[in-house]
């Protein structure tokens, strides 16, 4: 069995698209977003927190 986990600096090196939730909710307070045929929502609570439910 490999127990072997990268380091904290291994994985911070690894590059992943960063994307503003302002440009995912346009404005709103709630978005609807489809993924593999399903529908989630994601919404901004009064405290600035996202939130996803299925």
């Amino acid at each position: 069995m490999n127990t072997h986990k990268p380091s904290a600096s291994a994985a911070a090196t690894v590059s992943r698209p960063v994307v503003q939730s302002q440009q995912l909710l346009g404005g709103q307070r709630q978005i609807v977003i489809e993924h593999h045929g399903e529908r989630y929502v994601l919404r901004e609570t009064s405290q600035g927190k996202l939130i996803l439910t299925k």
